[in-house]
Order: structure tokens, then sequence, then C-alpha cells
């Protein structure tokens, strides 16, 4: 198996474990202080990171929300989102994954309250699901997912004003990559790389549109300038 293949079974393996302390561990939803990426971090924050490094630490380096930087001498860097979407998690919304991108190499995606996951290496990109098959959209792209879409109510005024609808769930890395089967993803506010790269590398033949705060995807060229042209009013 090439290299990218057996980082990828890794990852898949990472997050069933994931799966399973949720199930299994006791005071999940424990506050444990302020992670490296300037969020409050759970117990289950830190019960994830800790498989992923375990696991993954063989591959890469790890630079992580929570720890930061591990270096483990490795030449390639591994960037991780233990939880992308802890406040869903901690609040029964059934929308939250692991985010875990493999320096130039691999990313993987994994939707940890349904199973499906997102991979992309040198062999190209898939979609499936841990535990069933996978269920496929039927790629109308006629909604658009908003993230933080609260903090931007100019932005959701001008979309009502053109009658586009919007989804914000609150998990960034998996919205990135579920965008490629909706209008399009929009996001402003702080942008980390925990929260993109994956995504970023999963759906890079989607077009994309980066500011200081502000990212846009799209499946296509035409709608990522329609929204983009909409929010610039």
């Amino acid at each position: 198996m090439s290299l990218s293949s057996n980082f990828i079974d890794a990852a898949l393996c990472c997050s069933l474990k994931i799966i399973r302390s949720l199930h299994e561990e006791l005071n999940l939803f424990e506050e444990k202080g302020v992670g490296y990426g300037g969020d409050r971090s759970l117990n289950i924050d830190l019960i994830a990171e800790k498989i992923l490094i375990e696991k993954l630490s063989e591959f890469g380096n790890i630079f992580s929300e929570e720890a930061g930087f591990v270096d483990n001498g490795k030449e390639k860097t591994i960037i991780i989102d233990p939880i992308d979407g802890s406040y869903n998690v901690s609040n029964s919304i059934p929308y939250f994954g692991t985010s875990i991108y493999f320096e130039d190499t691999a990313s993987v995606i994994v939707n940890l309250s349904n199973g499906d996951y997102f991979i992309r290496d040198e062999k190209g990109k898939k979609f499936d699901n841990l535990f069933r098959k996978p269920f496929f959209a039927n790629f109308r792209h006629d909604v658009i997912i908003f993230e933080k879409a609260y903090k931007n109510p100019d932005i959701v005024q001008k979309l009502a004003n053109h009658n586009l609808k919007f989804r914000a769930p609150g998990a960034l890395s998996l919205s990135l990559a579920y965008g490629e089967s909706s209008k399009a993803v929009i996001y402003k506010g702080e942008i980390r790389e925990f929260d993109i790269a994956a995504a970023k590398f999963y759906n890079s033949d989607c077009f994309w549109h980066f500011e200081e705060d502000l990212i846009v995807m799209s499946p296509k060229y035409e709608y990522l300038e329609e929204v983009l042209k909409i929010i610039k009013e």
C-alpha cells in the first residue's frame, strides 16, 4: 500500500475510535481551558486529539488546534482539528467531525455524527460512509452554506434580498467538504488553518476566493462570481 493509503486507513481508524469514545467516555463536555487555537477545549477535544496524535505521529509532525505544534522530526506536517463543531456536539446537534490534512499528500474529513467521510490523495477524491451506503445529494446547487451567519447580519440581508436560501450548520471543515453539492459556501470571520486545510485539499477542484476574513467556495465559477457580487453590494 502507498503512504497515502496507509495514512488514510490510520485516519479512518482514529475516527472510529473517536466515535466509540463519544459513546463510552465520561465527562466529555467538561471544559479544560483554552486550546492553542484560542477556543475553549472540551474533554472530548483532548480525547480526540490524543487518539489522532498517537496514531498519526509516525507519518509526520502534528499541528493541532488544541496542542499546537508537535515536532516528531518528520519532513511533513499533519494539520488536525480533532473536533470540528465542538459547540454542536456539546449541544447534541448532529453535525460535527474531525479534519485531518497530511501536507501535500492526503486529506480526511469525517462526519462523526453520521459516518460520512471525504478523502483525497494522488488517486483523486472519494465520498463514502463508515457504516452504510452513503446518501448522495442530487447536486441541485440551490442552497448556500453560510458559516458564522449569526455574526454577519448584513450578508444575511443581502442573500435574503436575492431570495437565496442558506443554512448555517456550525462546522466549517465539514461544510467546505459538503459544499461541492451546494451553490456556495460562505465563511466570514477569523480564518485558521486547522479549520480549512483538509477541506481546501479535498475540494481543490472547486473554485475558491480568499480574503483576510472571508472565504467563498463554489463548485462552479459562475456561482462564485454571483455570490461574491451579492456580498460586495
